[in-house]
């Protein structure tokens, strides 16, 4: 087989939502004017991703863990993503799932879907609650970096790399990829740069692309 491994962005690809950290916010009713703020001021690069990341966890402290796994089981994914995964899992690929989002959805993927493995940044928890601090383990932009540990962690070579995602974070991942494909994209950087533009909304139509490019 020509292609090994499938590295896929989670928020607006596996699943319909875009941005966890924002998801979070509007589901418990407190996007308000500054964590609307925080989000302003990373997008003009005047504080770091890191701090962002930080200033919401804030947000949340003290909250019972429980409380967020509930509302991330309620996210939908993509249209036939579960048989378009089972399908692929058949085809012999390693499945792989990565994220700057946060570890409920990410670990909801890994389990429902049967992922080879799954990353993404983190929200501390002691005692079932919310500590108030985050583990950045995927910052902006670093995909490209994490995919590069995931294929020494492996064994393939970017050549037997399919990447997918939507937006221009995936640019990273989607250029050190030997194929990359851009799934219902609302990146235009990105929908221009990969292989493979799919507009359909059905995933099921990666995956057809995927068996004619194997």
């Amino acid at each position: 087989m020509k292609y090994k491994l499938i590295i896929f962005d989670i928020d607006g690809t596996i699943t319909t939502h875009i941005s966890s950290w924002r998801y979070i916010h509007e589901k418990l009713g407190i996007w308000d004017a500054l964590a609307e703020r925080y989000q302003e001021k990373f997008l003009a690069g005047k504080i770091s991703y890191k701090r962002f990341c930080e200033l919401d966890a804030a947000h949340w402290k003290g909250m019972p863990v429980k409380r967020l796994e509930k509302i991330f089981k309620k996210v939908r994914y993509s249209k036939n993503i579960i048989p378009s995964i089972g399908r692929l899992r058949r085809m012999g690929f390693k499945l792989v799932a990565i994220s700057t989002g946060l570890q409920f959805m990410t670990d909801r993927v890994k389990k429902e879907l049967g992922f080879d493995y799954a990353m993404s940044n983190r929200l501390g928890v002691r005692n079932g609650r919310l500590t108030g601090r985050a583990k950045i383990n995927i910052a902006h932009g670093a995909k490209g970096r994490a995919l590069a540990g995931i294929m020494k962690k492996f064994r393939v070579k970017p050549h037997e790399v399919i990447a997918i995602g939507d937006t221009d974070g995936d640019i990273p991942m989607a250029k050190l990829a030997g194929y990359s494909i851009a799934f219902n994209s609302s990146g235009k950087s990105l929908s221009k740069m990969v292989d493979y533009n799919c507009k359909s909304k059905d995933f099921r139509d990666v995956v057809k692309r995927i068996s004619v490019i194997s």
